[in-house]
């Protein structure tokens, strides 16, 4: 078992998987299509202080959060989904921005 203080690291590899692996694409390729489809929204949304990609943004992170719902069979807390799913988007958009940054340098 993994002690709390590391399963607190929500960026740290629990399991020994490699760093390069995308572990939503391998549990659902559709949830993970949703997040990255959010995070560029975002992204845009950010750059360019665009309401309405902000808007797309919020509507597929929720739409994300609800599909892996249905995957967990309902059963789990609404808002955990919810708050994983908008941290997903968060380090996507993150990994576009310095993917972007890099490419600029």
């Amino acid at each position: 078992m993994n002690p709390i203080r590391t399963m607190r690291n929500i960026n740290q590899n629990l399991f020994d998987v490699d760093p390069s692996a995308n572990a939503l694409d391998e549990y659902d390729s559709d949830a993970a299509e949703l997040v990255r489809r959010a995070a560029r929204h975002l992204l845009k949304a950010r750059r360019e202080n665009d309401a309405a990609a902000l808007s797309e943004a919020s509507k597929l992170t929720f739409e994300a959060a609800a599909h892996l719902l249905g995957q967990a069979g309902g059963s789990v807390y609404v808002r955990f989904p919810i708050m994983m799913t908008a941290r997903l988007v968060e380090l996507e958009t993150a990994l576009l921005a310095a993917g972007t940054t890099t490419a600029v340098e």
